[in-house]
């Protein structure tokens, strides 16, 4: 992403304002400081096509339901997405579950300190949260060939919520 911010509903435009706070774990101070981080056990995976055979094939899911906290109001929001990866593809073959996890966290991290960078005080949380999600999406697509962080979670999965203190 370039160095644009998030306003309310207007152009992108660069601000240093950033106000949000993606769960606790990644409080955005100023725009440059992120602390803590989504840890791979928030991503609890299960099977929801099971592989068949040698070759590519099955599909995990998880869900993670993370508050955003407005600093200036405590205002919180949850931002809810589901993660999707392969079990097996053809570019990095077989992708054990804790691979899955460590990569969907790093991921959501990177996504998250991109995104909240661009926040400012006016950037509606809901706003944030689905910029959020689609930044993600490219980062972990791009990381795991197939793999996709979806906006709504699969019935399968047991949402994990992640709330800040």
């Amino acid at each position: 992403m370039s160095n644009r911010s998030l306003g309310s509903g207007g152009p992108w435009r660069h601000s240093h304002q950033g106000t949000l706070a993606l769960a606790s774990l990644l409080l955005l101070s100023g725009c440059t400081t992120v602390e803590g981080s989504l840890r791979p056990e928030h991503f609890q995976f299960v099977t929801v096509v099971a592989k068949k055979g040698k070759g590519p094939g099955g599909w995990r899911a998880a869900c993670v339901h993370v508050g955003i906290r407005r600093r200036s109001t405590e205002e919180l929001f949850l931002c809810k997405f589901g993660v999707e990866i392969p079990i097996e593809n053809g570019e990095q073959g077989f992708i054990p579950v804790e691979r899955a996890q460590g990569v969907a966290a790093k991921c959501a991290n990177l996504a998250a300190k991109n995104i909240l960078s661009l926040t400012t005080k006016d950037t509606p949380i809901g706003i944030a949260c689905e910029v959020f999600k689609t930044e993600y999406d490219l980062i972990l697509n791009a990381t795991i060939a197939g793999a996709h962080a979806t906006k709504m979670c699969n019935a399968q999965t047991k949402p994990v919520v992640v709330i800040p203190p």
